[in-house]
């Protein structure tokens, strides 16, 4: 199955927009006989701001407007390479949901170890512990930042803020290994 969504993923990137409509469909139906919970992409805001973008404004803006529907002037070509470039996101979102879903950590792990990484359990342990920290600190840079006006005067201490969480002293293995040997 995983070497089935490799080539999935792998010809969505290289198929033309045309057949790429008509391979996301297939694909889509078949992954959803698979694993149903993966139309929950669907519910996602973030999947029609970019349907939004891709789809509805890009072809009034890029190309030669030469078709109409209500009054409104776009190009045909630019949507279909927008349709084209939104099944391609949608395809490479639903395989890597479903490859990570039905792949164990062991082979996970294997697979990094092959990849050079042998500390992929450290480093894992790390961003699991690293990322409730981050949120945190986005969270009060939105809480402190709250007006337009405040960020657009301090974008410096906006930056210094945000990546705050990201200057701190590292105390897992792998770090105090490289600093040890760089000594």
């Amino acid at each position: 199955m995983k070497y089935l969504i490799g080539l999935v993923v792998l010809s969505a990137i290289i198929l033309p927009a045309k057949f790429v409509i008509a391979l996301s469909i297939i694909v889509m139906i078949i992954y959803t006989r698979v694993d149903i919970s993966l139309l929950r992409l669907f519910r996602r805001k973030s999947i029609y701001f970019l349907f939004t973008i891709v789809v509805i404004l890009q072809p009034m803006i890029i190309g030669e407007q030469v078709n109409q529907f209500l009054g409104i002037n776009y190009s045909a070509e630019a949507l279909i390479n927008g349709l084209g470039m939104f099944c391609r996101a949608i395809v490479i979102i639903s395989s890597i949901t479903l490859l990570n879903r039905r792949t164990s950590r062991e082979n996970i792990k294997a697979f990094w170890k092959r990849r050079g990484l042998e500390e992929f359990d450290n480093v894992m342990h790390k961003a699991e512990e690293m990322l409730p920290n981050i949120k945190l600190e986005f969270n009060k840079v939105r809480i402190e930042n709250t007006s337009i006006r405040t960020i657009l005067k301090n974008p410096a201490e906006l930056t210094a803020k945000i990546i705050y969480s990201f200057l701190h002293k590292p105390n897992n293995l792998i770090t105090n290994k490289l600093n040890e040997e760089i000594k």
